[in-house]
Formats: structure tokens, sequence, C-alpha cells
């Protein structure tokens, strides 16, 4: 098919009534018809013919091959009979071979199958990705295929590797070089087109070539197909030492899952590179746990010195016991988790500086003479013939060891040893030695948590039990409760590892039989080594027969006394050590401290559940921290926040949020600094209402920054059989009196030093002034004690003793001598309103003594009860003829509030009671009304009494009095 030959074209079958679209020229000139499609009314449709071309197949390929179309040509049997030139592979190689053969077809391309992915070899020799699409078919037969070659994005991938820093290679699985980058290339000293074509494994120490073979072999087996897999290497360096390298290989498949080979890429493995990363892994705090870290660094370790089993192991006693911690990557369950005993020769190994085993046979044979050593049979179990160890030592001695071992006998020797020291190991495996026991310590706190957190001990029981199996890798764990009611023993819970280690779910024990009854009467921790071994201590250990071979018993005790045992036992001898009993008590103390709080927190929620009082728990700032059902049923959750001085906004309540607004008193209690033991308040309730509480705090340890207020319902109580409101009475009374008293006492012994004066010689008209004023002093001064026992006690006694006998009694006079009486400072506040009260008139017939007591009685509750500095107590006797009238009241000045206070509750009983009784007794009313009665007078007040008798409520009393009126019959005749 050339420009000048007649352009291919279709045959169509039959003429069409329209013409059908074409497909666009492939070649200047060249036009390609396709079949026209059928008319419409035609019936049925004939099914299309096959897309095809005319022209000779070389042709077809040359025009392909000039507009850049990739492709090859095929005969019926599969034959490629040509092939366009900018498919980059060897033309004449393929000519005439099978499609199979070149790009491992397994069955025939057919137009329809869609793309097809293979792969075949390079003009390089390379295996490279490709897809074949079928395309359209020549009229003689041969069909064209497509090529999409993977090469293009092959080139595009090793551009990138080009631009990396590390030495990357693509190998053929016969572990020939097909690609380096210039890192390779710099590493192994070539230039990059020197190495491309020749085997990875003659850069190499000749010993590397089958170890590179089976890394190869490893990937290209790998099923799924992204395996990493690492090998020791070592570059000879002319007049130096081998340089050490590792070599990590991944697989490198095709489209369609074939191998195309391996990418491999060389890492140094030099001492400074892999102690830098040890340095970088170990401070990570991206990297979870010291677990994890100990394994990116093996990781490290091994590109330096290789190993198939590594064990990082903690040393006890002095190097008599020995624990796994860490084993690493095979043969974890060949070292059991607990101490296994270590001869004594390991501490002379471990002091030579020595410490690796060329042969594991012989080594044993020569230091350990004595057989059947736990540790020893884990190597041998494992295959291990050679080791070398990195001991850790402390101010104590030696702490742990890090051991590399390989199945290989005289795999390590000195120059192993010290390139572990290099690496500077040492203060990495003391930082995980840190960090495992931190972890002891979490768990030991997590338990004491579970605790004193759990609502049921039962149900924390079974979990502690379980974790404490699990942490310690115990056969079989069990608590015992210790009932002294019943005198014995009782499984509360049990964990096992095998059935046959369990106790019956019903097992008892008498109290004072076994290993569990020494352990209760000595009251510490007991450990059978070998059961049964009369050669051992048994510490009369009983029980069903099972297949255990050593116990150990811990007291768990609760407020001092022991409450639980702890009993663990093991299927081999000799499986509780020194070390892990330490741990084991550290733990049961942390438990004991967790029992201790949950009983604190139990009982502190039993006695705020049961306690009939309202227990607020107060920050010393005043912050409400935790109250009780009763406190929150009372004041409620969430405060009005009606004080002037509550905070608006989120936040945690505070005491004073419950005060009532204007209660400047209840705030001053609640924010008091010194003790409050008892004092009535009043707090808003839950409904919003006021209500009378007696309210105590108790202040905790300054530490704590904490008080405890104890409210009680005023309401609640009855008053008819607690008295104590009575001494709260008369503790009043007393305070009230005291000043009085003792300024009366005072002036007594003044009075007494006026004889002293008179033997000096002082004037006897001197002595005499002196010794007057005095007395006027000290009457005025006990008659000021407004609610005196004197008075009370006069109440009293004025109703048991006999009347006197009625005289001739001068109002004026009497009412002169009470006001003379008084300081001089009531004095100037009493003003007489006539005349008439300046003489001695009126006279009435009556007692003298009970006349001036109710004079004596208004004049001193009036003075109390003025409210304003310029108020003045008047008092107006008049005489008519139907009897005088004398009114003790207040000036106009003074200024009443009428309304009732917002806390002033009526049902307080003992508020009434209080009030009442201060009032009455300060007035001693009901003595006035027998008095008038008693002289045929009568006591009129403003406001009027009520019809109650006094005192019974503080109605009675409230609003203060303003005036009392005492009407009394002249004299007759």
């Amino acid at each position: 098919m050339t420009e000048r030959q007649p352009e291919p074209y279709l045959e169509p079958p039959e003429p069409a009534p329209k013409p059908a679209a074409a497909i666009p020229a492939q070649e200047e000139g060249a036009r390609v018809a396709v079949p026209a499609a059928p008319s419409l009314p035609k019936a049925p449709v004939a099914p299309p013919r096959e897309f095809s071309i005319f022209g000779d197949p070389g042709e077809v390929s040359r025009v392909l091959s000039r507009v850049g179309v990739p492709c090859i040509l095929l005969d019926g049997d599969g034959e490629i009979v040509a092939a366009s030139s900018v498919l980059p592979v060897d033309h004449d190689d393929i000519a005439g071979r099978h499609a199979s053969q070149v790009f491992g077809l397994t069955k025939p391309l057919r137009m329809g199958d869609g793309p097809v992915d293979v792969v075949y070899q390079a003009a390089d020799g390379a295996r490279a990705p490709a897809q074949l699409i079928p395309f359209c078919t020549l009229d003689s037969g041969e069909l064209i295929v497509l090529v999409n070659d993977g090469t293009p994005f092959r080139q595009a991938e090793s551009n990138r590797f080009d631009r990396t820093p590390y030495a990357v290679f693509r190998l053929d699985l016969n572990g020939v070089i097909r690609f380096a980058n210039p890192e390779a290339a710099r590493v192994l000293g070539l230039p990059q087109l020197a190495l491309c074509g020749t085997r990875l494994a003659a850069h190499f120490r000749p010993g590397d070539g089958p170890r590179l073979l089976r890394a190869i072999s490893q990937c290209a087996h790998d099923t799924e197909g992204d395996a990493m897999v690492a090998a020791a290497i070592a570059i000879p360096v002319p007049d130096e030492n081998d340089r050490q390298f590792e070599l990590v290989m991944t697989p490198d498949p095709a489209p369609n899952g074939e191998l195309l080979g391996v990418i491999a890429v060389i890492q140094s493995r030099t001492l400074e590179s892999a102690r830098d990363e040890i340095r970088r892994i170990a401070l990570d705090p991206a990297i979870p746990g010291w677990r994890l870290k100990l394994d990116r660094i093996l990781e490290q370790i091994r590109r330096l010195i290789p190993f198939e089993h590594a064990v990082f192991g903690i040393y006890g006693n002095d190097v008599s016991l020995f624990r796994a911690i860490a084993v690493r990557p095979e043969g974890v369950e060949l070292w059991p988790a607990r101490w296994m005993d270590l001869p004594p020769s390991i501490r002379s190994f471990l002091d030579s500086g020595q410490t690796w085993v060329d042969e594991i046979g012989a080594f044993v044979k020569k230091n350990m003479p004595e057989p059947g050593n736990e540790v020893v049979r884990c190597y041998q179990d494992l295959g291990i013939q050679a080791s070398v160890t990195l001991p850790v030592m402390r101010a104590g001695g030696y702490s742990s060891a890090l051991s590399l071992c390989s199945r290989e006998p005289g795999a390590y020797g000195k120059r192993d040893l010290e390139t572990l020291r290099l690496l500077d190991l040492e203060p990495v495996l003391m930082r995980f030695e840190k960090e495992r026991d931190d972890e002891r310590t979490e768990f030991a706190d997590s338990l004491r948590q579970k605790v004193m957190t759990a609502e049921s001990l039962r149900q924390a029981a079974d979990e502690i039990i379980v974790q404490l199996a699990q942490h310690f890798s115990w056969d079989h764990v069990a608590l015992f409760r210790v009932n002294r009611q019943d005198d014995r023993f009782e499984v509360v819970t049990q964990h096992s590892l095998a059935p046959a280690y369990a106790l019956p779910a019903d097992y008892r024990q008498p109290a004072d039989l076994g290993m569990l009854g020494a352990t209760l009467s000595l009251g510490r921790l007991l450990a059978v080594d070998d059961i049964g071994n009369p050669a051992y201590t048994q510490h009369g250990y009983a029980g069903p027969k099972r297949p255990l071979r050593s116990a150990m018993t811990v007291p768990v005790r609760l407020n001092g006394r022991v409450r639980w045992l702890l009993d663990v036992e093991s299927s081999v001898s000799h499986a509780f050590k020194g070390p892990d009993i330490d741990d084991l008590l550290q733990i049961i103390a942390s438990l004991e401290t967790g029992l201790a709080q949950h009983l604190l927190s139990q009982t502190k929620q039993s006695l705020m559940a049961e306690t009939e009082q309202a227990v607020v728990f107060v920050g010393r700032e005043g912050a409400v921290i935790e109250m009780n059902r009763v406190a929150a049923d009372m004041l409620g959750t969430e405060p009005r926040r009606v004080h002037a001085d509550a905070r608006d906004g989120a936040g945690s309540p505070t005491i004073t949020d419950y005060v009532i607004a204007g209660d400047e008193a209840t705030l001053g209690v609640l924010t008091s600094g010194f003790t409050v033991k008892r004092e009535r308040i009043e707090l808003l309730d839950s409904g919003g209402k006021p209500r009378s509480l007696l309210a105590t705090r108790t202040d905790l340890d300054a530490s704590l920054d904490m008080s405890i207020w104890f409210f009680t319902d005023i309401a609640d109580l009855d008053w008819a059989r607690d008295l104590r409101y009575l001494r709260e009475t008369v503790a009043e009374v007393a305070r009230q009196t005291r000043t009085s008293l003792s300024m009366a006492c005072s002036l007594t012994s003044q009075a007494a030093l006026l004889h002293d004066d008179a033997r000096q010689g002082t004037p006897p008209e001197v002595v005499a002034a002196q010794a007057q004023d005095l007395s006027q002093r000290i009457v005025a001064e006990i008659g000021k004690a407004d609610i005196t026992f004197e008075r009370l006690a006069g109440a009293s006694e004025s109703r048991r003793r006999a009347r006197a006998l009625h005289s001739d009694v001068e109002l004026g006079a009497r009412l002169g001598e009470v006001i003379a009486a008084l300081p001089a400072r009531d004095q100037r506040r009493i003003v007489l309103r006539n005349h008439t009260a300046s003489r001695d008139g009126p006279v009435v017939s009556g007692d003298a003594q009970s006349l001036c007591a109710a004079f004596r009685s208004m004049l001193d509750y009036l003075l109390r009860c003025r409210n304003a500095d310029d108020a003045s107590v008047t008092v107006d006797i008049d005489a008519g003829p139907d009897g005088c009238t004398v009114r003790f009241g207040l000036s106009e000045e003074q200024v009443w509030d009428t309304d009732e206070p917002p806390h002033a509750v009526p049902d307080d009983a003992l508020l009434n009671a209080e009030r009442a009784a201060h009032d009455g007794a300060s007035i001693a009313i009901t003595q006035i009304q027998e008095a008038m009665v008693d002289h045929g007078g009568a006591l009129v007040t403003d406001p009027p009494l009520p019809d109650a008798p006094l005192p019974q409520s503080y109605e009675s009393v409230a609003p203060p009095w303003r005036s009392f009126t005492l009407v009394l019959p002249l004299r007759a005749g």
C-alpha cells in the first residue's frame, strides 16, 4: 500500500438509502469506507459484517508507523506477519514468531475481546508490560492489534528514581541489573550504562551471591506481591575493609500480575547511621510503647548483625533470676512469662566481658554442670547454636540484657559485641526498663481505680482476678472470702488456664485449716515451692487434688482486718520468685488503698442517703461541690440566684445563691469565717419559698479546701420533746444581761472603795455624794437588763405569791422613781407631756410594786423599739371624773415599717417561740394584764392585743406595739 496506489475501501454488500459515516483518513489521499446501514423498511435486519479494510499487510504496517501507531499484524494462526517500526522490539526477532511466544498469550486474540495485559521482552532484554487491543482486520484476514506499550510509564518511574537519595535497582528474576539510578552507580563506583546488563551479585563479595538469589526467589514466590526481603551484603573496597550494606527487595509486578522482576534498594549499614537512627527511634513520641520501639531498633541492628532470634530480658536477685520480657521475631511461645533460675556461672560470664557463645552445647557443658536449666532449654528448643549478649549495668549491678541468636555455630564474636556497644544501646534499654516499671505502676493504679469506682465489688473482683492471671501468666488464681460468722473460707471468684486447675464453684474450707488458715493466722504472704515435696515447707497446704506444683497465698485487708485471701497456683515448681512477690505485694497494697476509698465512698453515700439532715459539701469560696438527696429535695439542685451577689451565667452554684434577697443576717452566717453551730437561717427552698433551717458548718482539713454544711428543717422538729431551744433562749437572755450586770458589779466595787477614801480624810459630804451617785448608777444598770433572770423569776414568783394589800399609790411619784433609776442617756429620751406627771398625783388604790414593774417594763420596751435617733418615749398621765389614764408611746417622729419581712415564716415554731419568749419576757405583758385586772382597770395597746393567749404565735408581737395605755380607777373618796 503506497500513496500512488488506489486507496483501500470496504466493499458495500448492497446499496444503502443514505450515506454512512466515514472513518477519518489515516494517510494523506487514503479513504476508508464503512458499510451503509440497511434501509429502515427492510426486515429483518442483517447482522453487520466484521470491520475490515483492503491493503497489503506490510504497506498497512508502514502507514501506521508513519503516524506513530505501535501495532502488530497477526495472521489467522496468530503469527506476527508485520510490526510498526515504533514498537520498542527487535522486528527481525519477532517477525514470523507466534504472538503467544512473544507476549505470553494464553488464548488467541479476537475482535471484541477488549484490551489484554501482557509482558514482553524489550530490545534491551528487560521485561516490559504492554496492553494488546484488537483493532480491525484486513480483507485478506490479518488482524491489526494496537500495542499500548508500558515502557514510557516505566521510564517516568525511572526518572523519579533518579532523584531519590537511595541506591535503586531494577533486577530481573536472575539478578541482572536492568536499571540503576545515579546513586546506585555512585555506591558501586561504576557508570550507569556499565551497570545495566550485569549481575548485581558480581559487585559484592562472592559469598553474597547465593543470599541474593534466595532473596529474589522469596520475592518471586510471594503470592501477595508486597513482601519485603532484606539481605546483608558487603561491597569490597580496595585497600579497605568491606563496606557493609543491606539490600532490601520488593516485587515489581506488571498490571496482569506477572512479575517483571524486583526493585532493590541498597541501604547503608554504617555504624554511625544506625546509632543515629536508634537514638531517633528511642526518643520518637510518635511511636507508641517501648515494645514497638524495640522492634524498630532490632531492624536497625539486623542491618549490622544478622540474627534469627532476639531476647530482651531482665535480671533479678543479683543475676540469679531471668525473665524474658520481649522475644523477637520467633519463639515467643517457648519463653515462659515468669522468672527462671540462672546458674551461678552466668554472673562470671557477664563479668568476663566476653559475652558471646560460639557453640551453645559446648558452653553449657563447660559452665552448667547441672542439666535441665529452663533458659538453656528455651534456646535449645529453638535450635540456637550461637549468641552474643549485651548486658546493661546499673548502680546495683546487672539489670537487663539483649541477646542476639543464630542457628549457625560461630556466627558471633568480639567484633559483634563491640558493634552492639558502639550503638549506645545501654541508655535505650534502661529507658525501656523504666517504661516497663511504669507499666506495672499503671497496672496497679488501674486495679485501684477499678475497685474505687466499682458499683459492685463482686464484679470488680471477677475482672481483677482475670487481669492478675494474665499479667503474671499464672495458671490459677482464686479469691477467698473470710466468713468469720461461719468460721470458714469461701470462693468468691476464680480464673484458671485449664479446667483441671479450677476449684469447685462452692468450695469451702474451715478457717483454721490449710495454707489459707496459716496465712490468716500469720497475716502475711506464704509460698510453697513444690506441693507435696517434703523437702519444702508446705504451710499445711490442703485442697482438692489438681495438677499444680507451687502455690502462694496473700492476705487482702480492709480497715486493717484480713477480709479476703488471694490464692495463686502454678503447674510448675518454684514459680513464685522474689521480684514477682514484690510486684504482687505492691499491687495488693494499691488494691487495699482502693478498697479503703471504696469503703469511705460507700459509707459517705449511705450516710448521706439515710440522714434526715440536708448535707452540702461547699468549697471555701462558697461553691457547692456535692449535696445529698435531702438537700436536693429541700433546696433544689439549681438555685434561684436571687441574691444581689449571685453570679450570672454558667458555673458552679454557690451556697449564697440560695439566700433570700436582702437577708443580710443569713448571708453573714454563710460567709462567716468563724465557727457556725446551730444558727437559725432562712433559705429559698426548691419551690422558691423561704424555709427556716438550723445551720451548722464543719470545716475539713485546710488542704482539702472544703467545708460541710448541715441544715435541719425547723418545721420538721418536734419542739415539745426537744428542749434545746430553751437553752438557746436562756443563753440569749444571759448574753443581753451580761454587760449590764458586769457594769453593776464594777460600780459596786467602786462603792466599796469609798470607805477607804473616808478613812483617808475625804470629807464625809463628798463621800456621801459619791456613794449616792454610784448607787443610782448601779440601780440604773440593773434596770437596763431588759430580759433578765430577775424579771423572768419575778414574773414566775408573782404568780405563786399572794397579792399584796392595796394602798394609796401616787402615780406621778412612782413614775418619777422608775425614770430616775434609768441611765441618764435613757432619761433624756423620755418626755413628760403634762404637768400632773411632774407632781405626785393622781392617787389610785393599788399595789405600788406591781405598778412600778409595769411602768418599768413598758418604758424599757419602748426605749428598745425606737428606731430613729430623734424619736422619744412620751408619758402622758391624765385624770378625769371616771378615772385616770397613763399612756406610754413613742413620739410622732417614729417611723414604723408595717410590711412583714419576706423571710418571716408564720409556721416557724422555733422562731415563734424565741421571739415570743423574748418580747413577752421583756415587756411582761401577761403580768401587766393581770395587774390591770387586779386593780380593776384595763390595758389598751396599739395595735390591739390578739384574742389568743400570749405568747402563742409570732403575729401577736409583730408589728411592734406602738403604745400602751393603762386605765385605772381613782381612789374612792
